[in-house]
């Protein structure tokens, strides 16, 4: 294993619309609820692009949020869209493995 396999995912799977597990090369596994993924994500809307600056307030995200859809954007990250109507971030597998690991 090299150490770029930390952050290469090997199986990701949506179990239901309320759960997304990554499963990554190097053995670790991650699972994010559809709420903690939209309060992590790193779009303008939600982050501040000149300061980064949180914009999104996690209080607003509604408790029974789900994901409608979640695609690969190329080797690096996933696109997810929620039902709440935001679908603009791109989630790079570095930020979700860090986020895992806190």
């Amino acid at each position: 294993m090299t150490a770029t396999d930390r952050h290469r995912p090997r199986v990701i799977t949506k179990s239901d619309p309320t759960k997304l597990a990554i499963e990554w090369a190097d053995g670790g596994s991650t699972t994010f609820t559809a709420v903690e993924l939209r309060n992590l994500c790193p779009c303008a809307h939600c982050v501040d692009e000149h300061s980064g600056i949180r914009r999104h307030d996690a209080a607003t995200t509604p408790a029974d949020l789900t994901t409608r859809d979640v695609a690969l954007v190329g080797h690096y990250a996933l696109s997810i869209d929620f039902s709440d109507g935001h679908s603009t971030g791109i989630f790079p597998y570095r930020m979700l493995r860090a986020a895992g690991d806190a």
